[in-house]
């Protein structure tokens, strides 16, 4: 048993073969952009880079799939570590903040923003 046999079920393989190859790039690993990196890896996107210049705060907590231990410590790197070890799908890890001078370097080759 795969751990994508429930999408495989209701979205066919030929799907996931297509999503597999997919590259996903998400601008920021707060609330919006750590669920959504997250919900990607689940439902079988393999190719997957998150960008963002930020570190987890107390207050983010609440709202971010992140743990007190976490305080301090870069929310990319978390995420794609978390990812990892929950899914086994390797995320890209990009903590800087996204600029017009590193927006080229940063989304190129990205199939979806």
């Amino acid at each position: 048993m795969s751990m994508l046999d429930h999408e495989r079920l209701y979205r066919s393989a030929k799907l996931l073969d297509r999503i597999a190859k997919l590259s996903v790039t998400v601008g920021g690993a707060g609330a919006l952009g750590a669920n959504l990196i997250e919900n990607c890896a689940r439902q079988g996107f393999k190719r997957l880079r998150v960008i963002d210049r930020d570190r987890v705060e107390e207050r983010n907590l609440s709202t971010q799939p992140y743990e007190r231990r976490d305080v301090g410590r870069p929310k990319a790197t978390l995420l794609a570590n978390g990812l990892y070890r929950a899914v086994r799908v390797e995320v890209e890890a990009e903590f800087v903040e996204l600029r017009l001078s590193n927006a080229e370097r940063l989304l190129g080759g990205s199939d979806i923003v």
